[in-house]
């Protein structure tokens, strides 16, 4: 039960100490997968529990580059149609990123199944969708309508909440076992 707390209070700290960690995007994937990889270590299915982690935090990388990558060409593609209208290209710029933000979700959780010893996965893409949609809550909650613009400041406290919600919803569904296994002894 402990543990679906600790993987997102880990990123909390992290952010914490280490405040220009926000602004170097490079180290976020690398604070995402450590903190969910190093406090479910039990739950990998490989022998050597230190590769585990590091192939966590390859795969992490990899999604999110390619992910960038794709956010990137979609937003080259989209402003190539967009007129000179403004308040378009804001909304295109919202969507992208959220749908990008979604998709990322999804895609670390389908090659997470390869890494960790995972029951209930239907559970798990319902879960991490709740996590995102509390994402994009306290996101629209905290900043003003353009929070997800590119090039924006507040970028990267959207991917600092991604972490959080995100590694919460990674770590709950990891341990949702242990988690029914408690709610049911405190019947």
């Amino acid at each position: 039960m402990w543990r679906s707390l600790l993987s997102p209070l880990i990123v909390v700290i992290t952010v914490l100490i280490i405040p220009v960690i926000g602004e170097a995007l490079w180290y976020l994937p690398m604070v995402f997968a450590s903190s969910v990889s190093l406090v479910n270590y039990k739950k990998l299915k490989t022998n050597s529990k230190f590769l585990g982690i590091f192939f966590s935090i390859i795969q992490t990388y990899a999604v999110f580059l390619g992910l960038a990558i794709v956010t990137y060409i979609s937003d080259d593609f989209v402003q190539s149609f967009t007129l000179a209208d403004e308040e378009y290209f804001a909304l295109s710029g919202i969507i992208l990123v959220t749908l990008g933000g979604y998709l990322a979700a999804l895609l670390l959780f389908y090659f997470s199944t390869f890494l960790y010893a995972m029951e209930r996965r239907r559970v798990g893409y319902f879960i991490l969708s709740l996590c995102y949609i509390l994402v994009v809550l306290v996101m629209q909650i905290f900043s003003k309508a353009e929070f997800l613009q590119f090039g924006v400041e507040k970028f990267a406290s959207y991917l600092i909440s991604w972490m959080i919600f995100m590694s919460l919803g990674f770590s709950i569904t990891l341990n949702i076992e242990e988690i029914k296994s408690f709610i049911q002894s405190k019947k």
